[in-house]
């Protein structure tokens, strides 16, 4: 009994929380609206309809939309979790690159994509975003740049996180009885916003 009133009291305390908001901006505005007379509430409208014209953007998404970014994270970790392979972010992949890592570098996107915009020192082969589209002369292409060595550092990454090539990339390399499979979820795209140089054929 006592425990099912404990509970009972933390769901309604969350609850609550939920309810008054998430951030000290929600507390802040209802301070205001406790503590305006009469005569400036017209004034108290006139900023709230300006705090509502312009809603701080909260959580990950840069649209605001955190079904989406939700959606690529658990697509994300699914295919990690199935694939077998390990991740690098993209700053720690920068790190490898500028140390010169003992790695192979694949880009999976197409071959005028690579051409424009890479990640230096990258090596190309493309890949369909689904593994069962992948031809024979792809898969072949793709095999040929990992080497023979079983336990190289093979990285692959493609054009952002919800793009899939990089990981038909892993499980291709897995596949083959390479043990040190690393994908870079945030693709290029993710390399270009952190502000890092690329390389390119133009």
């Amino acid at each position: 009994m006592k425990k099912r009133l404990v509970m009972l009291l933390v769901a309604v305390c969350f609850s609550a929380m939920l309810f008054n908001g998430c951030s000290k901006d929600s507390e802040k505005k209802e301070e205001t609206k406790t503590e305006t007379t009469e005569e400036s509430k017209d004034e108290a409208k006139a900023e709230d309809s300006k705090t509502e014209e312009k809603p701080k953007a909260m959580g990950s998404a840069k649209d605001g939309n955190e079904v989406s970014v939700e959606t690529v994270s658990m697509k994300l970790v699914k295919a990690v979790e199935e694939g077998g392979y390990t991740m690098v972010n993209t700053e720690e992949l920068k790190s490898w690159v500028d140390n010169k890592e003992d790695m192979i570098l694949i880009d999976t996107m197409p071959a005028d994509h690579y051409k424009s915009k890479r990640i230096p020192t990258a090596v190309n082969a493309e890949l369909p975003v689904a593994y069962a589209d992948v031809t024979p002369e792809q898969r072949e292409a793709f095999v040929s740049l990992l080497g023979t060595d079983k336990d190289k550092k093979i990285v692959i990454y493609c054009g952002f996180v919800g793009c899939e090539r990089s990981h038909v990339g892993a499980l291709i390399a897995k596949e083959e009885g390479f043990t040190n499979v690393v994908r870079h979820p945030g693709g290029i795209i993710a390399w270009i916003d952190a502000g890092y140089d690329i390389e390119s054929d133009d």
